[in-house]
């Protein structure tokens, strides 16, 4: 819990929940997930008195769905649009907070707040979230509704941005916030420093938040084995991947929650709102064996009856054996794997300090032990060779011939905030404008564009259709099963991989694309 010294005058707060949007083409599911950072922020302003309106645009509305076109294609919206989330805004609103994860979701982010400034001209409007922490600068030469932005880790600073704003104090000089009066080499200097304790931070404030919307939908964030949430059991990242831009918003140090806190929590929402399965949404979140075994422990002591995955993606560091054993036992049922590369020359490239041949035995060993596996890949990066792409494609053979069930293959896209954005930046290649909002979604199908010096959009499209039909053709042959699953997904709803959660989602919003909002 985020205490504070002080009393404070209550302030009323609005957080913002933009809609989901994703392009049509590509190849991934996607859908309505608790925004557990807000939940989070929520839950710190609560703590020391404020007044809190939460307006979640995809919870409130969760089967409305628009379409619209950007430069890279249609664009799928999920949620309200920024003329029903205004008119939720109360007039006495002293404060409104949006989140903002996703560089595409700037346009429409900035016409709720272009239009709640006009609704509300006296209530400051800050954004935070990973995309404000690496878009800051061009927030503010974009809109002047936007008075401040959030940077990085965001419980802390925003406690302390509401005493000041009680107080009467200079926001401006504030660690962690942004406006247009600081330079970008003062800020990198003055940023806020991580909170160290997890296990202090209150829960999410899912109390706000309209989750049996959420509960009552199939889950979208991993694959649908009943009533969902995310969590969290760490912070940060060790690993510093060029394509990534976790080193802006929560720097290179990892945190991790004491097991037994973790585990309460599960517990919690088992109780509160009868949970049956836990998305693990860290950003790695295993790479101690010694933490995943003391959890396993105590999972087994609670005996809790359900199930957990890792959606998001991890390393095979810790993933041997007795560990995959115990994750299995205790409920695990889906791990995602991420090399990115089957070349040894682009790990290094992208600084992915991974053993392929390490996270191969893991693969084996996790499918020995009951557990649904899938591997991601990016092809096209800047420096990218083709005989690199063959030695990935080569990975994904390997990968199937062992039992892994599911692979991504995503096209390179720019993310603000990574080293290889700003090195195309620098270059040229890429620039600030309406394509480039839209440029991180482009990850398959034809809205895909080329970074690559000598693959163009059309081979890697080719190449990425290529590589996912050799790999289903592999694991398919080699594990005939598999395939049986899928159909027999199709008719039970009954989800074990990746291609079952896709099929889903697309027949999803195909059936309420174009309907009148409820």
């Amino acid at each position: 819990m985020i205490s504070t010294t002080t009393s404070q005058k209550a302030l009323n707060i609005t957080l913002i929940r933009p809609p989901m949007q994703e392009l049509r083409s590509n190849l991934s599911p996607y859908g309505a997930i608790p925004p557990i950072g807000l939940a989070y922020i929520a839950a710190a302003l609560r703590d020391v008195g404020h007044h809190l309106n939460v307006i979640d645009a995809v919870g409130e509305s969760i089967d409305e769905y628009s379409e619209f076109k950007s430069p890279v294609g249609v664009i799928h919206s999920q949620g309200l649009s920024p003329e029903r989330i205004v008119a939720r805004i109360p007039e006495d609103t002293d404060l409104i907070g949006v989140t903002h994860m996703f560089l595409h979701e700037w346009p429409t982010i900035k016409q709720i707040v272009e239009k709640a400034k006009v609704k509300v001209p006296n209530a400051l409007i800050v954004i935070g979230g990973e995309n404000s922490t690496a878009f800051w600068k061009s927030i503010f030469e974009e809109t002047r509704a936007v008075d401040y932005c959030i940077l990085g880790e965001g419980e802390n600073t925003i406690v302390n941005f509401t005493r000041r704003m009680v107080s009467g104090e200079s926001l401006e000089e504030l660690l962690g916030v942004a406006c247009r009066n600081r330079e970008i080499k003062e800020l990198r200097k003055a940023l806020p420093a991580r909170i160290l304790d997890l296990n202090q931070l209150s829960q999410p404030a899912w109390d706000l938040f309209p989750m049996e919307s959420y509960m009552k939908t199939a889950d979208h964030h991993g694959v649908h084995r009943g009533r969902s949430i995310p969590m969290i059991t760490t912070r940060g990242c060790p690993y510093q991947c060029t394509f990534c831009s976790n080193s802006d918003m929560w720097t290179t140090r990892y945190i991790t929650r004491e097991p037994q806190d973790v585990v309460n929590e599960m517990k919690r929402y088992q109780k509160q709102y009868e949970v049956n399965n836990i998305n693990f949404c860290d950003l790695t979140a295993i790479i101690q064996k010694k933490w995943i075994m003391e959890f396993c422990s105590i999972l087994k002591k609670e005996n809790l009856e359900m199930t957990w995955q890792l959606p998001t993606g991890t390393r095979s560091e810790a993933l041997y054996g007795e560990v995959l054993t115990n994750v299995y036992e205790t409920g695990c049922r889906n791990i995602t794997y991420a090399p990115e590369s089957g070349s040894e020359r682009m790990l290094k490239v992208i600084k992915k300090k991974i053993k392929i041949p390490r996270m191969l035995k893991s693969l084996k060993e996790a499918k020995k032990a009951g557990l649904v596996t899938r591997v991601n890949i990016i092809i096209g990066h800047p420096q990218e060779e083709r005989s690199d792409t063959r030695k990935s494609l080569w990975l994904l053979v390997k990968c199937a011939l062992v039992g892994c069930h599911d692979a991504a293959v995503m096209i390179f896209a720019p993310y603000p905030g990574s080293v290889d954005t700003q090195n195309l930046i620098d270059q040229g290649k890429v620039s600030v404008g309406k394509d480039y909002y839209y440029l991180a979604l482009a990850r398959s199908g034809w809205s895909s564009r080329t970074y690559n010096h000598v693959m163009g959009t059309k081979e890697l499209l080719i190449k990425q259709y290529f590589m996912l039909c050799v790999f289903y053709a592999v694991a398919y042959i080699t594990h005939p099963w598999q395939i049986l699953d899928v159909f027999r997904s199709l008719f039970t709803g009954n989800e074990q991989t990746l291609l079952d959660q896709l099929l889903r989602t697309k027949l999803h919003r195909v059936r309420f694309i174009g309907k009148a909002p409820p």
